[in-house]
């Protein structure tokens, strides 16, 4: 990861993970308690109610053996704060006291930062412009629509840095230019679009009420727009830019978050306005989508803040569109949202309005399990009252129940359906083919952490190999001086070997935090933690000898391979009738019988 970006030497990024305890680092997040030599604490990244998080101070690792999340102190400050690598290599040097040599960039580096900040020195041009106007006198409506039918105070108003683009084509284009911006650095920034015909161009945003949107670092890169007035559409948002992914951004996170893990709560509504009035109410922890589905960047964010998830969408038939619409998503992130939904007619901003902060806890208080709630409206939907509607009710909850990865809840609400249709669990499960509830049979469902392959699988052996490597430097060095690092053929455990053989040839000890900042795979981090959570903690010396036994290990299983395939190759010789091919094959496999007598143990042959 580190080699790759090329901006922080590698020698710093070291300084800094050595000099960052991660039994503090994620102590912060997670309450740890101590397990033999390691740490344990509730992961919080997925669901977690019996402890799976596992932290091994010595190597510098964490690794959930619920969700199979894990890595060094870069890869949790990364996922628990929605951080880039740089990001969290600086955030870390901060807080421990470690000095940055100012970046070196390639030529290519250079241009696309400075590209980067360009773009947000406009975004920041066009977020006073339209704060300026909003105070204007062209901005009366603006300001009487937020406080007459919104309710917001000047302070909220200013708090979340609100604007107004006035009802013109062209007032930010020649703003923007009076200060020297070039047309096409607006248009890459998406506040400007090309006229259809002829050269030019006018302004995206007009007559309307601004927010602006922040990224995950508290960056201003795009703006929204509400319209005043009765033009469509009534919301609209910028454009993906190079600043601007739609998808990956939440509107207010960059405030919510420490609001979220305070409360160990995160709200998720539909719009701005819903976030900024229950933010003005003291939910600080609210935050909204780019006015699309949730998506599964942004559930992830989310699942790295708080543990407890809760949507509050309208009760209309969209609002339960879109809770139903969420469901696969969070449970293929291993979330277990609760969902309120709102009296019809009602939004959070108008319901919050009505019935104060109070009411509106008291209303999440009630929030149901958003799994429940799906479920309840497709029997709600489904025809119950033959035989024929049930099993198509069965068969389109059974696609929802299939993706819940744990089995205790999966049994449980099998058998509510069941209940609730007037039919056997094990009907039901047999429609479906799970396991019956009480069967005694685990249902067989995809695994959220990877789990060893059998004893006697290739894959498993790779990764011996590599937890030996992992276990000490010492036995790293063995291993690569005998060949195996070399010899994996499956791509991930190959590439965690050259990983660490790329440290060693750099000099240094490749321990498993310090092997990962090869990397940029946030799975091959995963491993790699997995890996070194069941190495064994041998001496350097114990390590080595291990190492070389190994070695041995695997040379002799090469041996034995290349008899089976001579054995096969000498039935095939037979069958041909070829004498003089099976004479050298004879001859090829006594030398192969005799190197792997050598190569045993005293005493064993």
């Amino acid at each position: 990861m580190g080699v790759s970006e090329g901006r922080i030497p590698e020698h710093k990024v070291d300084e800094v993970r050595l000099a960052a305890s991660i039994a503090e680092v994620v102590g912060r997040r997670v309450k740890l308690t101590p397990a033999g030599k390691s740490l344990k604490g509730l992961c919080p990244f997925h669901g977690d109610s019996d402890p799976s998080l596992v932290v091994n101070r010595e190597r510098g690792t964490w690794h959930c053996f619920g969700c199979g999340e894990g890595g060094n102190v870069f890869t949790f400050v990364m996922k628990d704060e929605g951080l880039s690598f740089p990001e969290a290599v600086k955030e870390l040097a901060r807080r421990y006291g470690v000095r940055l040599p100012k970046p070196q960039l390639t030529p290519a580096q250079k241009r696309q930062d400075e590209h980067r900040q360009r773009l947000l020195r406009v975004m920041e041009m066009a977020g006073i412009f339209f704060s300026e106007q909003l105070a204007a006198p062209a901005g009366a409506a603006a300001r009487r629509y937020l406080t007459e039918q919104r309710g917001l105070s000047p302070q909220v108003t200013a708090e979340f840095g609100l604007g107004y683009a006035p009802d013109s084509w062209e007032a930010l284009r020649r703003h923007l230019g009076g200060k020297g911006v070039p047309e096409e650095l607006a248009m890459q920034a998406g506040l400007l679009v090309p006229r259809d015909k002829g050269d030019g161009c006018y302004d995206r945003f007009r007559g309307r009420v601004m927010f602006p949107i922040a990224d995950a670092a508290g960056r201003l890169v795009s703006f929204g727009g509400r319209v005043l007035g009765g033009g469509e559409p009534k919301y609209l948002n910028g454009p993906e830019t190079p600043l601007f992914n739609k998808s990956a951004t939440l509107y207010n996170l960059p405030r919510a978050r420490r609001h979220m893990r305070a409360k160990d709560r995160a709200l998720v509504v539909e719009g701005y306005f819903d976030v900024i009035t229950l933010a003005a109410m003291g939910l600080e922890e609210t935050v909204a989508p780019m006015g699309t589905a949730l998506t599964s960047p942004q559930v992830r964010r989310l699942k790295g803040q708080a543990s407890n998830l809760v949507l509050v969408f309208d009760g209309d038939d969209a609002g339960r569109r879109a809770a139903r619409r969420s469901l696969p998503l969070c449970l293929a992130e291993g979330v277990s949202p609760a969902v309120l939904l709102l009296p019809q007619g009602q939004d959070p901003d108008s319901f919050a309005r009505a019935r104060g902060a109070e009411g509106l806890e008291e209303a999440l208080g009630q929030a149901r399990p958003l799994l429940e709630a799906v479920l309840g409206q497709i029997m709600a939907e489904g025809d119950r009252s033959t035989p024929e509607g049930k099993s198509r009710i069965v068969a389109e909850a059974g696609g929802v129940l299939k993706a819940v990865k744990d089995p205790v809840v999966s049994s449980e609400y099998l058998k509510q359906m069941a209940r609730g249709l007037g039919l056997a669990p094990e009907v039901v499960a047999a429609r479906l083919g799970l396991p019956a509830p009480g069967s005694g049979r685990a249902p067989a469902r995809p695994r959220p952490a990877p789990r060893p392959a059998p004893a006697n699988s290739e894959r498993q052996w790779q990764e011996v190999i590599l937890q030996t490597a992992l276990a000490q430097p010492e036995a790293a060095q063995v291993l690569a001086q005998e060949g195996l690092l070399a010899e994996l053929p499956q791509e991930d455990l190959a590439a965690v070997a050259r990983a660490i053989c790329a440290e060693l040839e750099a000099g240094g000890r490749p321990d498993p935090a310090g092997v990962m900042n090869h990397l940029e795979d946030p799975a091959l981090h995963g491993l790699i933690s997995r890996l070194a959570a069941a190495a064994p903690n041998w001496p350097a010396g114990e390590a080595a000898a291990h190492a070389r036994d190994l070695a041995a290990q695997h040379r002799r299983r090469l041996l034995g391979q290349q008899l089976k395939d001579i054995s096969r190759e000498l039935d095939r010789a037979d069958q041909a009738g070829d004498a003089a091919q099976r004479a050298q094959l004879q001859a090829r496999r006594h030398e192969l019988r005799e190197q792997l007598k050598s190569s045993l143990p005293q005493g064993k042959d």
